[in-house]
């Protein structure tokens, strides 16, 4: 399967049947975006992910479990791998119209994300600057990794007016459904309100977050002749 992977990513194609919107930012989803024998193999993988792999973020305003060490869910790690990869960049430059992209392979900020029920994602805005790499972010793309997703349990990532008066775009984490959208300083976003699934249910996701550089050279450049 993890060939099936490779050629799909290596096909993607922005005349698929994608949604744009245009306010309050540049936002696409894609829904049923991973054929559905990866995406249902894939999520599977999940609950082999054994405790020590998971760390723990927590503040006063959220609570959630993220993984980056993806080796015990092969096809997940291929999947993170793939959308790395150039021609996932490739792909990604055109759908957005940002040039120069380049991925974090180590999936800062992102990764595998798993949030409970009761807990909730305050609104907030995002950092724009990667320490370790070095550069600006200016794509963000979820992936919601569910079996099932019942709209009653809440948990639509939700995007506000930046004092937070108003709701103006909201996206469901419907299984299988890719969001991606340009990144922006102001940009205020979460699910204020906790998760009401059944205990055994979370809500999941991977993360991934894309960059630029302003960098200049330190000495005059050897360009490549190939």
């Amino acid at each position: 399967m993890h060939r099936e992977i490779y050629n799909f990513f290596n096909n993607l194609s922005t005349d698929s049947k994608i949604t744009h919107f245009v306010e309050p930012f540049p936002l696409w989803i894609i829904d049923d975006f991973l054929p559905t024998d990866i995406y249902d193999a894939a999520i599977k993988e999940i609950n082999n992910i054994t405790a020590d792999n998971w760390s723990t973020f927590e503040n006063t305003s959220s609570f959630r479990t993220e993984c980056r060490n993806l080796t015990q869910a092969p096809l997940l790690e291929t999947i993170t791998n793939s959308f790395n990869s150039s021609k996932s960049i490739n792909w990604l430059q055109e759908l957005t119209g940002i040039s120069g992209l380049l991925p974090d392979p180590h999936l800062r900020g992102g990764g595998l994300c798993r949030i409970q029920s009761g807990s909730k994602l305050d609104l907030h805005t995002d950092f724009n600057w990667n320490d370790q790499i070095r550069l600006n972010r200016k794509v963000n793309l979820i992936l919601y990794l569910n079996e099932t997703w019942d709209t009653a349990w809440g948990g639509n990532l939700e995007f506000w007016n930046n004092n937070k008066t108003s709701c103006i775009q909201s996206i469901k984490p419907s299984p299988n459904r890719l969001a991606v959208w340009i990144y922006d300083t102001e940009l205020v976003h979460g699910f204020p309100e906790p998760l009401t699934t059944p205990n055994t249910v979370s809500r999941d996701n991977l993360i991934l977050f894309y960059y630029t550089s302003n960098a200049i050279w330190e000495k005059s450049p050897r360009r490549s002749q190939f």
